[in-house]
Formats: structure tokens, sequence, C-alpha cells
């Protein structure tokens, strides 16, 4: 087959060439993804060499996993993919911050029902901290004050509000971190 003819394929057929080890399939979803699944990196990385390395990295896990990956959907598949990537690659403060991208969905018609179920785990989190930790994260995150401005408001240093704040997230994304997984293993495994 030419490149062309790859080219004409649905995603249906090269996934089905790519389980035989078709190497034309793998170079053709390639082609066809590399660019969207690029700036779905990037948007949320800002960074072009990490959001090339995660596309790079998602494209080699499909050709080494190609024969046990039951993929119903390409597309969706290399979307969460990507957004998995993502937030294993987002530095601890910015998880928090992109969760919300991590759990939207292709199709988006889960994705209200998702968010809902997201802010309760979050709330639940949050509730879990310690007082003081509680007190600076909503302040911060919440009411998006400064940090200066929660010091004053709270009556602590502005020191004592970045190690709250640095403990608060820490223990948010403990919490969060296995449910994330979980979920997205779910998706992976429905989409």
């Amino acid at each position: 087959m030419t490149r062309s003819t790859y080219a004409d394929l649905s995603d249906r057929q090269l996934l089905d060439l790519l389980q035989e080890g078709n190497e034309q399939a793998l170079a053709e979803i390639y082609e066809r993804y590399w660019s969207k699944l690029y700036l779905q990196a990037y948007n949320v990385i800002r960074d072009r060499q990490v959001s090339e390395d995660i596309v790079q990295e998602v494209i080699v896990q499909l050709w080494i996993r190609r024969a046990v990956n039951k993929i119903d959907s390409l597309k969706a598949y290399l979307y969460t993919c990507i957004k998995y990537q993502v937030f294993k690659a987002l530095p601890l403060k910015k998880k928090v911050v992109a969760i919300p991208y991590a759990f939207s969905v292709v199709n988006d018609t889960d994705s209200p029902l998702i968010m809902k179920d997201l802010q309760h785990l979050l709330d639940n989190a949050v509730a879990q901290l310690p007082v003081k930790c509680r007190d600076v994260f909503n302040l911060s995150r919440k009411d998006h004050l400064s940090t200066k401005e929660v010091a004053m408001r709270l009556g602590i240093t502005p020191k004592t509000v970045e190690n709250q704040l640095t403990i608060a997230l820490r223990r948010i994304r403990f919490a969060l971190d296995k449910v994330l997984l979980l979920v997205l293993a779910i998706c992976g495994a429905s989409l």
C-alpha cells in the first residue's frame, strides 16, 4: 500500500493493521494525529519540548501495547492518553488547577457529571485538611487572595501561608491521585 492508500483508511482499519504489526499504519496514525495531540498537550503544558515528548511517548506506547490494547475509538484513546501524560508532567501546584482539563472528554456528553463528581471529591479532600491548611487553601484558591492578603487576613506570615499551601496541595494531590488514576483507567477501558 502507498502512503495515500493509508491516508484513505478509517481509524478502525488502521487499528486493525496496527495490531498486525503494520508500521505504515503507525506512521499514518502519527501523521493524522500528531499536530492535534501536540496542541492538546501544549495548551496546558506551554513547553514545546515537553509537549513533543508527551506525544512521542503516547505514540510509542500505542505501538508497544498494540497487541494488548482493546481500542474502540482511536481518537478518544489518544486524547485520553495525552491528558493522562500531561497531568503526570504538570508540576504539583498546577495539578489542582488542571484536574478539570484532565477529566474533559472528547465527546463531552459525560462532562457535567464528571465535573460534579470531581468537585465533590475535591471538596472532600479539602475538608480533610487541618483547619489552618483548609483556611489558607480556601482563601488562596477559592477566594483568589494573594499570599500577602491571606497572611494579613489570618494574622500569619507570608512564609507560613506558602508552607500551608504546599502542605494542602500535597495532601489534596495525594487524595486525588488514586482517584484520578482509577477514573482514567475506567475511562480508558470504556473508550
